[in-house]
């Protein structure tokens, strides 16, 4: 989504994709390209007991070999440069490696998330995984960090950049009302965005813990396939608190409704990793919401230090979920806080996450890699 705001809402480049990706049959992509997929045998044998080795093996091996295909439709292209998601670790990025060397292109290469979050590789060969996974990043001309956590993860690098996400629309209408009057009234805390690995139970223990302290604090949460547990997901629905997955005009207009946002960031050593490197997209989508926001994560996290460092979010880095429910109680009874951070946030979104800003970054380093036009 993050370069579908670069390369397809912007008219800066040519774009023609090749993808195994297009699974939305009445989605007519606005670019051309081309579809390829792994073999049907292998594809038969993923889904067999011993589909976490076939799985692994597939982004060991396929990604050495560029289909027919892709190879045709790159030479009618002719594209100036080849551009890959390295992470999640994946078989095409290799692919889009190989590509690169044999039509002696530039290779671009963005780092956005940690090499095995959410995809399946067997723990035999995830040290193998993650060596393809630095190469890929030592063999770009151009590496695109998705935060500084990420960069620091992968080392040196020649010509490493930090891209952070693009926000989701306009932030120049969504701070003009004043703060929101709370006053006797519940506060409304709400959260958008994924609610699956640990975010969905992080969701769980906050609404608990509000409950347990008699908090009077309404929740809604936004998003789809949330992880919490069956009884969890019965209270819920029943009491609204789970709002599923709204059209994104929909969502902005209910998102309007709520005096704080919530941002989970995983505690624990199963997901210490992909939380250091990561920088997460609905923190800049809240940004542009006009909405006080509460950042619950370890002291690593990146979105941690850029609250911090421009006090725009309250900051909770305590797992116990009691404590984040204090802080939102503090928030809601301080107007003059709430304040504050908004307008701290409005300073942040300005200098460092407008998305002009951020795009016009990425241009000019892409053009960097381009050959010097020839004087006339």
């Amino acid at each position: 989504m993050a370069f579908h705001r670069h390369f397809v809402e912007r008219n800066d480049v040519d774009l023609f994709v090749a993808t195994t990706e297009m699974k939305l049959p009445d989605y007519s992509p606005p670019y051309p390209y081309v579809l390829f997929d792994q073999p049907a045998w292998l594809e038969r044998l993923t889904r067999t007991r011993f589909g976490p080795w076939f799985d692994s093996l597939k982004d060991l091996l396929l990604g050495n070999f560029i289909p027919r295909k892709v190879l045709d439709a790159a030479h009618e292209f002719r594209p100036d440069i080849i551009m890959t998601i390295g992470g999640s670790w994946d078989w095409t990025s290799q692919m889009a490696k190989q590509l690169s060397r044999k039509m002696n292109l530039p290779l671009i290469a963005s780092f956005n998330d940690w090499f095995d979050y959410s995809i399946i590789i067997h723990p035999l060969l995830k040290p193998i995984e993650e060596r393809m996974f630095r190469s890929l990043y030592r063999a770009s001309e151009l590496a695109l960090c998705t935060s500084e956590g990420m960069r620091d993860a992968l080392g040196e690098h020649p010509n490493s950049h930090v891209l952070y996400p693009i926000g989701s629309v306009s932030v120049q209408d969504q701070y003009g009302p004043a703060i929101s009057q709370i006053g006797d009234r519940p506060m409304v805390a709400a959260f958008a965005g994924s609610m699956s690995d640990w975010y969905g139970p992080m969701l769980e223990s906050i609404e608990m813990a509000s409950r347990s302290l008699s908090a009077p604090i309404e929740f809604r949460f936004y998003g789809a396939n949330p992880s919490w547990s069956s009884d969890f997901d019965l209270h819920a629905r029943e009491k609204g608190i789970f709002c599923g997955h709204l059209a994104f005009d929909l969502l902005r207009s209910d998102i309007q409704k709520a005096d704080l946002l919530i941002l989970p960031m995983g505690f624990g050593d199963q997901c210490a990793q992909v939380e250091r490197t990561s920088f997460k997209t609905k923190f800049l989508d809240y940004l542009t919401y006009g909405k006080p926001i509460l950042v619950w994560g370890p002291e690593y996290c990146t979105a941690v230090h850029v609250a911090r460092e421009f006090d725009s979010a309250e900051v909770s880095t305590d797992p116990d979920p009691h404590l984040l429910v204090q802080k939102m109680i503090s928030l809601k009874n301080s107007p003059t806080r709430r304040r504050e951070l908004l307008g701290n946030a409005r300073r942040m979104y300005e200098d460092r996450f407008h998305p002009e800003r951020i795009h016009t970054a990425l241009i000019e380093k892409i053009r960097q890699l381009l050959p010097a036009p020839l004087d006339s």
